[in-house]
């Protein structure tokens, strides 16, 4: 069974492999995939990179991270309201403007209405008093969950082999990934 496993891990890089070759973004999700795919002799398993070294490392190295809320009424309009207030506390930050925009058009929530966006250091500190006193004064149904934010050090990779990866930072900086 685990042979059997292991093949199809193989077969499904060797796939992911041609993909990333004809200019597909490709990634692996920190499964270990790779690490499998090598070991069955797929030896550019590593051609392509891991999701956090791709994506989110970048963004933490910028100082920013998810921000997310739950309306816990229920009621996507709170949700809505929302958004309309970080548009409001972020005015110039067109990127997050369209992904809001986009999320509201294209994005069904499954249970209770839910929202994440990747803002800067403070921003969500900024937003959750602001929240607070915007809820107390009857804008939305209350209560609101906010789950705590990521720390920084979340950027680093479950992979073992992936812990030596590095990042430039910048002006000749790098940044070792966190073992």
């Amino acid at each position: 069974m685990v042979r059997a496993a292991k093949a199809s891990m193989a077969a499904h890089v060797r796939a992911m492999l041609e993909f990333h070759a004809a200019g597909v973004p490709t990634v692996d999700y920190g499964n270990n995939i790779r690490q499998m795919a090598l070991e069955e002799g797929v030896q550019d398993a590593f051609d392509f990179p891991g999701f956090v070294p791709a994506y989110i490392r970048p963004l933490f190295c910028r100082g920013m991270g998810p921000f997310r809320w739950v309306a816990l009424s229920g009621n996507p309009e709170d949700i809505y309201k929302t958004d309309a207030r970080v548009k409001e506390l972020l005015p110039h930050d067109t990127h997050l403007h369209r992904w809001l925009d986009m999320a509201r058009e294209r994005i069904r929530f499954q249970g209770l209405p839910a929202r994440i966006c990747w803002v800067g250091s403070g921003t969500g500190t900024a937003w959750g008093s602001r929240s607070t006193r915007w809820s107390r004064a009857g804008n939305s149904r209350r209560p609101w969950y906010r789950p705590r934010s990521s720390r920084l050090g979340l950027g680093r990779l479950a992979e073992p082999r992936d812990r030596g990866d590095a990042r430039w930072l910048g002006r000749g900086v790098r940044l070792a990934a966190a073992q």
